[in-house]
């Protein structure tokens, strides 16, 4: 008999490489949706005005929301205030988030 006759041999290969196959195509799918957010080409000025707009924006957020509190319940200078003061606190969150996210791209 040869070795095309015997079904219990010739099978496991087929499998095999259609296991194969399928692993290879997900590989390429993975590795494709990594590469999409990989940021090799970041510069200095690049990340300082990443990290100076993620403040920025926070803290401009916050002092709008405050500005529209004083506006409705009339309580005049405390709500923009208190607005700034939260802003400030997530344009920091913000900025800690961006280096840590940065971070760990550069260590990969």
């Amino acid at each position: 008999m040869s070795d095309n006759d015997d079904p219990d041999r010739s099978q496991p290969d087929a499998q095999l490489a259609e296991f194969e196959k399928r692993l290879n195509a997900k590989l390429e799918a993975r590795r494709a949706q990594e590469s999409k957010y990989d940021r090799p080409n970041s510069n200095g000025w690049a990340i300082g005005f990443r990290y100076g707009t993620e403040f920025i924006v926070g803290v401009l957020v916050g002092a709008a929301l405050g500005f529209l509190v004083d506006r409705f319940l009339g309580i005049a200078p405390f709500g923009i205030l208190i607005g700034t003061l939260i802003g400030f606190g997530a344009g920091t969150l913000n900025v800690v988030r961006a280096a840590k996210e940065l971070g760990e791209r550069s260590q990969r």
